[in-house]
Parts: structure tokens; sequence; C-alpha cells
């Protein structure tokens, strides 16, 4: 089924059901990351208390045990209709939320004391109604409701760099928030990252596997800050949609969502620290992969949060990223306007749809990719630089 669908869509190692576990104990037995990252430790350090962390995605369903008490009052934009961005049609956003800051007897999630800001827009199940919006909107609005870091577990289908979208994350970096996002699903025809990871000013992540290796569907790319896992990663989900409150998958949004959990224990630990210095303390820590020193496979390499607590780790005083432009000076509810579009482009998130893909029984994915899962050969840009 194939048509031109305005907007968002969907990607991905696409997460299946797990099973009903016997015991709470079976479903954090099998988020294997939290050994392999040493997160027990990290968390006799700090455990994200005070630290808000936006998730832009589908929503967060708030009747899951695992996320009792994480949630702070969000919202739907670009048209959604969200309570508080309390529901979850798809269940990515509940995936990713409880992955960040689970705080149940069955998901730990890296930084369960932080509090998550659910942010849903027009993907997964989400009928979009604003064609001419952009990731702005969510942007602003995370980064005006006190969000320190705004993850981003999502692709765009298309390369081409919206103004309002620049101006929106400068503006977010100038309120000192940190940005998160999946570095993509490596595709079967180009191979490199796509946007929002790509855009100047936002932390890329690729993925590992259970062993530490590259996780075969990460993309190796010079934009690649970081590596977290990727492999197999099991979250808290809707009822609704999945029976058992779980489900699993492979991606790269999940190892952004480790990222930020990490981000947000140091951040819980040194609350003095800007943004660059917190950002640095990851970097500088991660436990090297790959070639020696920084490359573009794994980036700085692969976090280790109680290396990031507790090393001596000299200031900063300039960005890791790199030089960020000026941030937009309007709030989220009265955003900038965007510089004159290329011929024959449009500034709205319609013009980004590539293909539409059929699920469930029949209906369309929006043109906003979340990288949960494998993806198709959707981008062509030229690489960002820094």
């Amino acid at each position: 089924m194939r048509a031109a669908v305005a907007a968002l869509v969907l990607v991905g190692v696409t997460a299946v059901a797990a099973p009903a576990p016997a015991h709470a104990e079976t479903v954090r037995e099998q988020q294997w990351w939290l050994g392999a990252l040493s997160v027990a430790k990290a968390q006799q350090v700090a455990k994200g208390d005070g630290v808000v962390v936006a998730v832009i995605d589908t929503g967060v369903d708030s009747t899951q045990p695992d996320l009792s008490g994480a949630l702070l009052a969000g919202t739907g934009t670009n048209g959604v209709t969200s309570q508080k961005g309390w529901d979850d049609p798809d269940g990515h956003g509940t995936q990713m939320a409880s992955v960040l800051a689970g705080r149940g007897s069955a998901v730990l999630g890296i930084a369960p004391k932080a509090r998550i800001l659910p942010i849903a827009i027009p993907i997964g199940n989400r009928e979009l109604k604003n064609p001419e919006g952009t990731l702005a909107e969510p942007i602003r609005y995370a980064a005006d409701h006190g969000a320190k870091i705004i993850n981003l577990s999502f692709t765009l289908t298309d390369d081409e760099l919206k103004q309002p979208e620049i101006d929106a994350i400068a503006y977010a970096r100038g309120k000192g928030a940190l940005l998160v996002a999946a570095g993509g699903n490596r595709p079967q025809g180009d191979d490199h990252v796509p946007l929002p990871a790509r855009y100047p000013g936002v932390v890329t992540v690729a993925g590992t596997t259970r062993a530490g290796g590259l996780w075969d569907g990460s993309i190796a790319d010079p934009t690649v800050d970081i590596a977290a896992p990727a492999q197999d990663i099991i979250g808290a989900a809707p009822k609704a949609r999945y029976p058992s409150g779980f489900a699993v998958g492979s991606g790269t949004s999940g190892a952004a969502a480790i990222v930020s959990g990490a981000l947000a224990l140091i951040w819980s630990k040194y609350p003095a620290l800007d943004a660059a210095n917190v950002l640095n303390r990851l970097f500088a820590t991660a436990r090297d992969k790959g070639t020696a020193g920084r490359d573009d496979a794994f980036g700085h390499g692969l976090i280790d949060p109680y290396a990031a607590l507790t090393a001596t780790v000299p200031p900063v005083t300039a960005d890791p990223l790199g030089p960020i432009a000026a941030a937009g000076a309007s709030p989220s509810t009265s955003p900038p306007t965007a510089a004159a579009p290329p011929p024959g482009s449009t500034p709205g998130l319609s013009s980004r749809t590539i293909r539409a893909a059929a699920v469930g029984g029949g209906s369309l994915l929006l043109a906003l990719l979340l990288v949960f899962g494998v993806a198709r050969p959707l981008l062509k840009s030229s690489r960002r630089r820094r």
C-alpha cells in the first residue's frame, strides 16, 4: 500500500511483545545492559534526582506501574490531542521512558529518580493534523518546561535542514539543555546518520551489542558521538497493545534513551555543571571501542555511567559538540519566523514524506521514523560538519 501522506512515519526494528514474565525478576534479568554498564554501582552515586528529561515520542502510558510517579504533565504538539502526554497508542514512547527512568518492580531505568516530561507528536498511530509543523514546536516546549535533556528516539525521512528546527535546537541549547538523538538503523542502501541526529548541537548515539561490539544495525558516520546498548532492549509498554505489559526490540532509539539516562545521572550528581561539562564527562570517561580514540562507529566510545560520575575530569570551556548557532529569542508560544525555504520545498513536515508503509489493518505509518527497528533506505544527504 503506497500513498503520499503528510508528515511524520515510523521505521523500524519493530518491537515485539515480550512474553508475560513468571515473576518481576524475569524482566529485570532481561535488562542485560544494567550489568554490562555497571548501572547498580552508578546508582549508588546518583539516581537522577532533580533532573527533567523530555521524551518527544508517541506519548507515555501513565497507567504503566513501572513509571508510577515518574511522569510530569506534558502535552501533545503538532496538532496531537493528548491529555498531558499521558497516553500512548503505539507503545514506543512508553518503552523509551521506562528504559530511561523506570522505577517499578520490573523495568529499572538508568535514572529511576529522573522525571519524564512526555510530549506526544504525530507518529505511530497518531494522526497528523498540522502538516506545516516542524520539530521546533515540541523542542521549544521541552526547553520552556524545564527539560535539561531532550530525548529524540526517531529519525526523519529527509535530510532537508529546517530553519525553525535549527533555531529551536539553538534555543534549547541556549537555555542549557542537551538534545540526544538516535543515530538511525542501518538502511539497505544509503548509510549515514539521518536527522534530527545530524543537526549541529545534537548528541548522536550509535548502538552496541550484548558483547560490546557494534550492533549490526548501527550506522558508522562522522557525526556519531557516543555509543550505548541497542540489542534486545526490553521496556514497559501499554497493555492495550502489549498484553504482557512489556515489549522488546533492537535499535538506536533504545541506545539514545540509555544515554539520556546516563546524562541525567551526571546532572543529578553535579547540578552546578553546564551542559558542555556534563556532556564532556560522558565523552571523556567512555570505554574506548573500535579504532583507538574517537571513531565513526562508536564515537568517543561506549558509555560508562559509573566512571562519568566518579572520575576526575578537567572542566572545559568549549562545547564538545562544537559551536552552536545563536538561540532564537522567542519562547515556544511564539516561534521565530522561518527563513525562506529552497525553491520547490516547504518548511513543514508534509514535505518529508518519502514513502508510506501499511501497518495493522492497512493504516499508514506517518513520515517521522521511530528507530526501534529495521530501517529502510530513506535518506540522502551531505554529512554534518562540526
